[in-house]
This record gives structure tokens, C-alpha cells and sequence, in this order.
């Protein structure tokens, strides 16, 4: 089931600053692939930050993350465009939107994107980088 989410001004400067290839694929984990309790041990692409008030994905689908695997288990070569031009190099950091924001957005039960950081950011906050490709 997807649960719908929104943006809040600061997630939307983040990507403000992302190529538009980037910002796609991030649009596309946020709409399809946000979890309310997400589990580290069994999607390592998704977790919890500190005492679990934001939660964080990183920017690859689980049916994305399956296929490059499985075509690098082919010998084929996965596309390289580059440092920061992969959504997978940028996490998205959420958490439940407050009742409030659940009613002026409508979005009941909704989740709220508070920042897009990059593998460079995000081990401030406490979350573990995976600095390969996949």
C-alpha cells in the first residue's frame, strides 16, 4: 500500500539542487517505497535516525536495486553517470506528518520528506553510508 507524502520546503530546496534525472528517480522511492516502520535488517536501504522520530530510505527502489544486481551478476556493466548523479547516492529523511499537516495537506496518516542529503551528509546524522554503487 502507498502512503502518501508530501515535501516540506527544505526537502524541496534539496532537490532544488539535483539534476532533474535525480529528482525523478527520488519522486519515484518517495511515492512508491516510504516505509511507516521501516526494518534495517531486512532492507538495508532503509531505517531509523536516533530516537526513531525520522526515519530515512535511500533513493533506490527495491525492484531497481534487484535488477542492477542482477545485471552486474551477468558481467553487464551497470550505467556510471557519476558522483551525485544516481538517486541511490542521496537519502531521503521523513517521518509521520503531525495531525496538523496530516489536515491542511489531506493526507491522512501521510509522511513528511524533511531533507534530501547526500552519502557526504548523511553520516553526521547517524545513518550508514554505503559509499559503493549499490
Amino acid at each position: 500500500m502507498l502512503i502518501p507524502c508530501e515535501f516540506s520546503p527544505t526537502a524541496q530546496a534539496d532537490m532544488d539542487r539535483l539534476d532533474l534525472d535525480v529528482c525523478e528517480e527520488l519522486l519515484l522511492v518517495a511515492e512508491t517505497s516510504l516505509s511507516r516502520a521501516p526494518d534495517n535488517s531486512t532492507d538495508e536501504d532503509e531505517g531509523q535516525v536516533g530516537l526513531k522520530t525520522l526515519l530515512w530510505r535511500r533513493g533506490i527502489t527495491r525492484e531497481r536495486r534487484r535488477q542492477l544486481l542482477a545485471a552486474e551478476a551477468r558481467g553487464e556493466t551497470v550505467e556510471e553517470k557519476g558522483p551525485g548523479r544516481h538517486g541511490w547516492q542521496y537519502y531521503i529523511i521523513y517521518r509521520p506528518m503531525s495531525w496538523m499537516e496530516s489536515m491542511r495537506t489531506g493526507k491522512p496518516n501521510g509522511l513528511m520528506v524533511v531533507r534530501i542529503l547526500g552519502e557526504e551528509e548523511v553520516g553526521t546524522v547517524g545513518i550508514p553510508v554505503n559509499y559503493g554503487r549499490l
